[in-house]
């Protein structure tokens, strides 16, 4: 499974949740309210970094979290440097997936809504028809 050059990268070294006996590897200023192995993912790719995911591994110290781990190339870089190069765009990456995620939301409400008006034109045009 784990493969010789790649360096683990787990969601909970960025948690903000987490305190550094609990597993969290950076400031609390760099650190990000419940990442997910998704945004690790988007920040690597940003940063060029090859990386593989692996999402049935558990974290050894906390077994009950999502499972997930991701696999990086750090390219010979020391991890603690990774680390805090990961940080920031992890952050973005929450950010953005959190809007996506609200803006989704809303466009199914409006889309919701012009259905239901939809549904009340066609009844009362049907109603019209029959007078």
């Amino acid at each position: 499974m784990r493969r010789k050059g790649l360096t683990i990268f787990w969601p909970q070294y960025f948690d903000k949740s987490r305190t550094v006996n609990m597993g969290r590897k950076i400031s609390l200023e760099s650190a990000t309210e419940k990442p997910i192995l998704k945004d690790l993912a988007t920040a690597a790719q940003k940063l060029k970094f090859k990386y593989e995911i692996d999402p049935r591994s558990k974290y050894p110290r906390s077994t009950w979290d999502e499972p997930g781990l991701l696999l990086v190339d750090t390219l010979g870089q020391k991890k603690n440097d990774v680390l805090k190069k990961m940080a920031p765009e992890i952050q973005k990456a929450r950010t953005n997936r959190l809007k996506q995620l609200k803006e989704s939301k809303v466009k199914k409400k409006h889309k919701k809504k012009a259905q239901q008006a939809d549904i009340l034109r066609q009844k009362i045009a049907q109603q019209r028809k029959k007078k």
